[in-house]
């Protein structure tokens, strides 16, 4: 919306929280907006545990940059309905018939941590509608895990890899039971020591995980399992530019990791945060949603 003089008015962070659409094959997939509804579009992807309310942290420097921000809860995540065996290559045609349902024709993508491979997925499978990527702290194969290290521990990487059906259940129902009964534990100082200090941020983290674990823990360890394995393409294939944040104090996902992911995209436009930790999106919103926005 735009008054006299072309300055865009209404701005608000939040613009609709509980969304539900429901797709060809009948599955409900749930979403919220954020930022400016009359701005660019770009659908936010959570991190595992994560959903839709994850992208709050981002709503004011979309606001600012005139972005349209569609948080998607992923299947099996928060409102959206589980889809038995899907892949990460699934999840181009959830978020194209979205963007359709929407109206919308082209778009950005954004994804922290587990939500990465599923950016760079809708990169590689809709290159003529991705104007924009944002990849932050983001997980990677399982060859990023194994490269660079010494002949036991990748053999142990191995052995992890194919209990990953077993062990990802079972984290997936872990943590399931512990937010409901000890959220503090779901929130460790491990994930970002400098963000969790912060009770605001750590209030909104723990939201954002118990909205993911609503239905349990399954949606959560079949994602787990998936990155695990083989992801059905390689990060080579990509044409679109993947912008890329990491930061070097990440505990979550290792800094070793980003850079593999940033060498083996042919154009990969990485930023290395010093001092960064793996919720560092927080405190560099505006710059991503910046790159976005352009």
């Amino acid at each position: 919306m735009a008054g006299n003089d072309g300055a865009r008015t209404s701005i608000i962070p939040q613009l609709r929280i509980d969304q539900v659409v429901t797709l060809r094959d009948g599955r409900r997939l749930a979403y919220a907006e954020y930022g400016d509804a009359t701005g660019r579009p770009a659908f936010y992807f959570h991190g595992t545990p994560g959903s839709r309310f994850e992208a709050g942290f981002l709503a004011e420097a979309a606001a600012r940059h005139h972005v349209r921000l569609i948080a998607v809860d992923r299947p099996g995540f928060g409102r959206s309905d589980f889809k038995r065996g899907r892949t990460l290559l699934d999840w181009p045609a959830d978020v194209a018939e979205l963007a359709d349902l929407l109206g919308i024709e082209r778009f950005a993508v954004v994804g922290l941590s587990g939500g990465a491979p599923h950016v760079e997925a809708c990169a590689l499978r809709m290159p003529e509608r991705v104007t924009g990527t944002a990849v932050v702290s983001g997980a990677g194969p399982p060859e990023a895990r194994r490269s660079g290290v010494g002949r036991v521990r990748r053999a142990l990487l191995r052995i992890e890899s194919a209990l990953a059906p077993v062990t990802a259940r079972m984290l997936g129902w872990y943590m399931a039971v512990t937010i409901k009964i000890t959220p503090a534990a779901m929130m460790p100082r491990i994930v970002d020591a400098r963000v969790m200090r912060r009770k605001d941020a750590r209030a909104a983290c723990k939201r954002a995980a118990a909205e993911g674990l609503r239905q349990g823990g399954r949606g959560v360890g079949y994602e787990l399992c998936l990155f695990a394995r083989p992801w059905g393409f390689a990060l080579g294939d990509i044409s679109t530019p993947i912008h890329l944040w990491h930061g070097d104090a990440d505990k979550i996902v290792p800094i070793g990791v980003g850079r593999w992911v940033a060498k083996a995209i042919p154009d990969c436009r990485a930023t290395w945060v010093a001092g960064g930790g793996h919720l560092l999106m927080v405190d560099h919103a505006d710059e991503i949603v910046r790159a976005v926005a352009r």
